[in-house]
């Protein structure tokens, strides 16, 4: 059976349409270092998350795998020369990274990593690439852009395909800067996740998906598992649970192993390969959305279970809203940790528990942001805040916040959840009523917000009775929103609107845009919503250049 066609490249983007990437945070804590995959008096090999740098750039504060080492060393009290840096990872890129000891350590990595034609078959990747390649295995034989002047070769393998996606086994026979990512990107199947060699405004997974595997050095080979990223592309033999829900739960390891995070999906529909239902955790109780018709399957264990029956057709409003299926009921509230931060949710009232877990990662952003950047966000204008969740994260993270919102009943929830993470509501604003009328009130009175944050529902019927389509509708609200920005200061604009494709969605924001504010970032989807097909949601994050 031949494969299937390997899809084109993105075509080339206007530069203010060509994010400057921003690398995703950690996705799994590690404490003070990555793990150690062996050490002895010479080597010194571990298993590097995404995330984290191989060494410091100077750039940021983001984590880098050297500064931690040389800090355990310092604990430990140990002395020697500095660690020995022969090869290294993108930071998107997770697996086995070595380091020198000693002389000896040296020269056995340089076998390893830096010899040419020494290196074949010495270092290994696993790698999730975008529909197939055109065999089942060869060679790219080519440059890559970060290094036009000098040969490149990689070879690869095709260990499994799925709906739209392969996995693949990779030898670099070369060294050269990011080979593998173009390398693969040339063949028309570029990783999965990678936003520079691949299709930016339509990123399938949380990071790039690959993985330095196994490390040959000298007689050893270091191999670091699979993440838990690349779960549901792997076969049993390099580690998949066979249980379809053992998979779900292992592709989240990362999420809850810290204790961070007491709310997350568990399943996501046919994402997961589980089709017709979802399964929301939020600390001992689960929150089902069963589509109507679709079998249910087995759920894991939980104190209480709600269900939401999904009905087909729901253009009579027939659609009711979530009951307790099986246990014990919740509490009113349920306070949670996510990322960190204290939040309060509401199961079996009302079709929203008041925390969309789609948008985890960018309120991480917002709690983090003044760590992550040496300074908080300043002023935020949260609209269509629902229950705060933004404003709450904001907040924590050292912001000002103003929240907007048709319903006064849930931005009764922002105080509330302020004060669970022990702040005081004086420096947070709750403005209830149509948030056009207030960002013509607002943009009156001259104020301006170093974030504005849209996140407004697919379709809508304000105060004044006009039915409003992110489809169509989007451009006004960005335009209505322009005069509070700050020089400077960023515009979130986000989207479930299923008919919007990522990119669409892109033009549609830029074309309302000027000139001097450019796409700065496009934000992945969460660990825990693995998409089926194009994203859901769409997040994207301008920057005003003034």
């Amino acid at each position: 059976m031949p494969p299937p066609p390997a899809p084109r490249p993105a075509p080339r983007l206007p530069p203010r349409l060509t994010p400057r990437l921003t690398d995703a945070p950690p996705l799994t804590l590690y404490g003070d270092a990555p793990p150690t995959l062996y050490r002895d008096a010479h080597l010194w090999v571990v298993d590097k998350p995404a995330g984290w740098l191989t060494h410091p750039d100077g750039e940021g504060r983001r984590p880098d795998v050297v500064s931690a080492l040389e800090a355990a060393r310092a604990r430990a009290g140990e002395g020697g020369a500095p660690l020995g840096v022969h090869q290294r990872l993108d930071v998107g890129t997770s697996g086995a990274l070595a380091f020198s000891l000693s002389p000896l350590g040296a020269r056995l990595l340089a076998d390893a990593t830096e010899r040419e034609g020494a290196r074949e078959g010495k270092r290994v990747y696993l790698a999730v690439v975008e529909g197939a390649p055109p065999s089942r295995e060869g060679v790219v034989d080519g440059p890559v852009p970060a290094q036009p002047h000098l040969s490149a070769r990689t070879r690869y393998e095709v260990l499994r395909r799925g709906e739209g996606w392969s996995l693949l086994r990779v030898t670099p026979l070369t060294g050269r800067t990011h080979q593998i990512r173009a390398h693969l990107a040339r063949l028309g199947c570029p990783v999965r996740g990678d936003g520079r060699y691949g299709d930016p405004f339509d990123l399938r997974a949380p990071r790039p998906l690959l993985h330095a595997h196994e490390l040959h050095v000298g007689e050893r080979i270091h191999r670091a598992p699979p993440p838990p990223e690349l779960t549901p592309y792997l076969s049993a033999a390099l580690g998949a649970p066979a249980d379809p829900l053992a998979r779900c739960e292992a592709l989240r390891a990362g999420l809850f192993a810290s204790g961070h995070n007491e709310c997350y999906r568990l399943i996501n529909a046919e994402g997961d390969g589980v089709a017709g239902w979802r399964v929301d955790r939020y600390g001992d109780w689960l929150w089902v959305i069963h589509d109507e018709g679709a079998p249910l399957g087995p759920l894991p264990a939980a104190r209480g279970v709600y269900l939401l029956e999904a009905l087909v057709d729901r253009s009579r409003g027939a659609q009711l809203a979530p009951a307790l299926w099986r246990g014990e009921g919740a509490p009113e509230r349920v306070t949670l940790c996510e990322a960190g931060v204290r939040y309060s949710v509401s199961l079996g009232e009302q079709l929203s528990t008041g925390l969309f877990l789609d948008q985890r990662p960018q309120r991480a952003w917002l709690a983090s942001a003044a760590v992550s950047e040496g300074r908080p966000l300043g002023r935020v204008l949260n609209t269509f805040a629902h229950a705060g969740g933004f404003s709450v994260a904001a907040a924590v993270g050292g912001a000002e916040t103003v929240s907007v919102d048709l319903s006064g009943r849930w931005l009764a929830r922002v105080p509330e959840q302020l004060a669970l993470n022990g702040l005081s509501s004086r420096d947070h604003r709750a403005l209830t009523g149509d948030v056009f009328d207030w960002l013509r009130r607002l943009a009156k009175r001259g104020e301006r917000f170093d974030l504005l944050i849209l996140d407004p529902p697919s379709t809508s019927v304000g105060t004044r009775k006009r039915r409003w389509s992110a489809q169509r509708d989007y451009p006004e609200l960005v335009a209505l929103a322009l005069p509070l920005l700050a020089p400077g200061g960023r515009l979130l604009t986000a989207t479930n609107h299923r008919q919007l494709p990522p990119r669409r969605f892109a033009e549609l924001v830029s074309g309302a845009l000027p000139e001097h504010v450019r796409l700065e970032r496009v934000c992945a989807p969460g660990v825990d919503f693995p998409p089926a097909g194009p994203l859901a949601v769409k997040n994207l994050i301008w920057r005003d250049l003034r």
